[in-house]
């Protein structure tokens, strides 16, 4: 008797349905991040040439520093560089040129969505380490100078901040490890998101190292470790956006208590 072929079992959650939440394979792609961003970064640099350039996040300070032996020098510098990367990764993709506003809503929807468990994390923080928003907000000037503040330093601190530990770090060195040395694997990828977490969370005490503790490097770890992973599945527009959205809450909060204090 002829052997019965097996029929493949469909999968519950495919990994990839173009059109739906958390699935559209087009999130992921630098020209849809780009465009999903650039609102936001005009936002940034109309700030920071026209109303306040002592608003510049630490992220954006620190790619000026380091962009600056490079040759792009200037206040907008940290910018053109987001701009520029992801130009040249959509050109070395050859992806179309194309991007659905349908896309660019459910970008929206997910960067929502996904910055719930950061909140969680912080949560959970607070309750083991008494991790409190001070703490997970060190140095925020947002209490101080109002709503610009919050604004801008979120936004600052979600792109440039997403753009130098998931989109250099975590896809810089997965680019290079699959398309140099022909390393691809799940536990290359887990191995890469630690790394940059753990350098993500000491990064917050290069200005004064004497501030280092260990509740609020742990929780930034975790807290970097879930950025990582949107930004592995989901791209790195959506990583930035959940990265803004945790920032402005919390900055707000701090606002909030500043002003509700007698």
């Amino acid at each position: 008797m002829p052997r019965r072929r097996r029929t493949p079992r469909p999968r519950l959650i495919p990994d990839e349905a173009p059109g739906r939440l958390f699935l559209d394979p087009g999130a992921r792609r630098p020209l849809p991040s780009l465009v999903f961003l650039s609102p936001l970064l005009a936002f940034y640099a109309f700030g920071l040439i026209w109303v306040r350039p002592d608003l510049a996040a630490r992220a954006d300070l620190l790619v000026r520093q380091a962009v600056e032996p490079l040759g792009l020098t200037g206040i907008l510098a940290p910018t053109w560089l987001v701009v520029l990367v992801l130009v040249a990764w959509h050109l070395l993709r050859r992806d179309p040129m194309r991007v659905p506003l349908g896309l660019l809503g459910r970008m929206t929807v997910e960067t929502l969505v996904l910055a719930v468990p950061l909140f969680a994390i912080l949560g959970v923080a607070y309750v083991v380490f008494h991790v409190a928003l001070s703490l997970a907000m060190p140095g925020s000037r947002a209490a101080s100078t109002g709503w610009l503040a919050v604004a801008m330093t979120s936004i600052g601190a979600g792109i440039y901040e997403e753009l130098l530990f998931r989109l250099l770090m975590v896809g810089g060195t997965l680019w290079l490890a699959r398309k140099v040395f022909r390393w691809d694997s799940a536990g290359l990828v887990v191995a890469v998101v630690l790394i940059s977490a753990g350098i993500f969370a000491g990064a917050h005490t290069l200005d004064d190292p004497t501030r280092f503790a260990w509740d609020s490097f742990l929780f930034r770890t975790a807290a970097g470790t879930y950025l990582g992973y949107v930004f592995a599945r989901r791209g790195f527009g959506i990583a930035a956006g959940v990265h803004m959205v945790f920032d402005l809450a919390v900055k707000l909060a701090i606002v909030s208590r500043h002003v509700a204090a007698p």
